[in-house]
């Protein structure tokens, strides 16, 4: 069903998601380090890129490829945990989730780091129960966790509370597990320390932009915070809860069926400790950084945050009654079947880009992206090498035009594009309808997101030229 979103989506889009495009923008170039987060997903697309050219579909193929190996990892993780058949419940449950089905084609850090994070638990589980190779899996434990790490920094949370989950539950014991363990922490530094220099030469602005959560806030908005954040969670969760709700109707009107299960394995005897510092940690600091902070919590927040949450859910409901996988794959078909047909209609309205509820996915971005390479060639002969402006739209106009034209941000967003090359060759700018027009940006033209509305008119784009200050072929 991962693949079958990646694929549906692809069909369906005319775009892709603003974090897909920022991705793809900081992907021209290979940084230690960029002025949101930390390397490793852009490294990732931009390797894919370098390698193989530009193509609209590595986000998809990037993101399809982090979910699937976070599915297998989860399952692997089940296993060991709460048994065969709850890890294999525990997994459709997971596929459930919003963001792992109708959001699969997001690619981001939290897609990433959900994929190094269950790699980095499976890997130190491994670890624990070794002999002989002992070594080798707490030497991959450090990288999985230094990969997390530079997927982003809420890594440190669950990876303290993997730690907490490691001594708690007795599976560090004697001189050579604490050994590997300070293995594994020493290889994540090692890994984290480029970045973390590029961090400190960059005036922190990593982390300055992690404190714009911080809010000045009251008490009762502080607990709207985490209100607010949990309805999403539940918001998201939705399917997968709906989905145990039409096995448990199901089993009503034929319990004959549970009676031919066999009974279930029991759960490792840690795992309520294994619960606790791989879910309930994080949730518990999430909720104190709310209170206590005064952080505004970010629905994405929970991507990682409640990555194991289906475990939870699948061991609960094994201990109430048995899981009929059957049953639980006849209802996930049934919802992922009306999800997916709900998406296509969706998507079929072009006047949706144009609600108060943006939908990036629905921007005409093979329209517009030839709209304003045309525009360029009308106004100059000169090779088009930047866009700026909108940086959602400007990214956009560089991705579907072959991926060949560098956008710029800002100075500190996209430092490898110089103000000097921007004078020297010139640049198109992409603005929204209200965004005052810079100085030196000549034939600004109207661009319709939804072609012959006049009454949309208003939400347009528009399409400016700032000329290269040498002259060029032609001219």
């Amino acid at each position: 069903m991962v693949v079958m979103w990646a694929v549906w989506a692809g069909y369906f889009n005319t775009a892709q998601f603003g974090d897909n495009i920022e991705q793809f923008n900081w992907a021209q170039s290979l940084e230690l380090g960029y002025h949101k987060h930390p390397p490793l997903p852009s490294w990732a697309l931009g390797s894919v890129i370098k390698v193989f050219g530009p193509s609209v579909y590595w986000a998809y193929l990037l993101a399809t490829l982090c979910l699937l190996g976070t599915a297998l990892l989860t399952w692997q993780i089940g296993r060991e945990l709460v048994g065969e058949r709850a890890a294999a419940a525990a997994i459709v449950l997971w596929g459930l989730n919003m963001t792992f089905s109708q959001r699969v084609q997001l690619y981001n850090h939290n897609t990433v780091l959900v994929l190094f994070m269950a790699a980095s638990t499976w890997f130190a589980m491994r670890a624990s129960r070794a002999r002989r190779d002992a070594p080798l899996w707490w030497l991959a434990t450090g990288l999985a966790a230094g990969a997390a790490t530079l997927s982003k920094y809420q890594a440190l949370v669950p990876l303290a509370g993997l730690l907490f989950a490691l001594v708690a539950s007795g599976r560090v014991r004697d001189r050579s597990q604490w050994g590997g363990l300070l293995l594994a922490v020493v290889v994540m530094g090692v890994v984290c320390a480029p970045h973390a220099v590029w961090v400190a030469q960059h005036d922190f602005s990593t982390l300055r932009y992690a404190s714009e959560a911080i809010e000045v806030a009251g008490w009762r908005q502080r607990f709207g915070f985490v209100v607010s954040f949990f309805a999403n969670q539940v918001r998201l969760w939705s399917p997968t809860l709906l989905a145990i709700g039409l096995c448990w109707a199901w089993g009503r009107l034929a319990p004959k069926i549970d009676k031919r299960l066999s009974p279930a394995q029991a759960p490792a005897a840690d795992l309520q400790i294994w619960l606790i510092g791989l879910l309930w940690a994080g949730i518990v600091v999430l909720i104190v950084m709310a209170l206590a902070a005064g952080a505004s919590l970010r629905n994405h927040w929970g991507v990682q945050g409640l990555q194991f949450f289906c475990l939870w859910l699948a061991w609960r409901w094994q201990r109430r009654a048995a899981i009929d996988l059957r049953r639980l794959l006849g209802a996930a078909l049934v919802i992922h079947g009306a999800s997916l047909a709900w998406y296509a209609a969706e998507h079929e309205d072009p006047t949706t880009v144009l609600t108060s509820r943006r939908i990036d996915t629905m921007y005409p971005a093979r329209r517009l992206a030839r709209t304003a390479v045309a525009h360029w060639a009308a106004t100059t002969e000169c090779p088009l090498r930047y866009v700026e402006g909108s940086v959602f739209d400007a990214g956009l106009v560089s991705l579907y035009s072959g991926g060949q034209v560098m956008v710029f941000d800002s100075d500190r967003a996209t430092p490898w594009v110089r103000p000097e090359d921007l004078q020297r060759d010139g640049a198109l700018f992409v603005l929204d309808q209200g965004d005052p027009v810079p100085d030196g940006v000549i034939s600004v033209v109207p661009f319709d997101l939804v072609p012959n509305r006049p009454d949309l008119a208003h939400r347009a784009l528009r399409l400016g030229v700032r000329l290269p200050a040498r002259p060029c072929a032609g001219d």
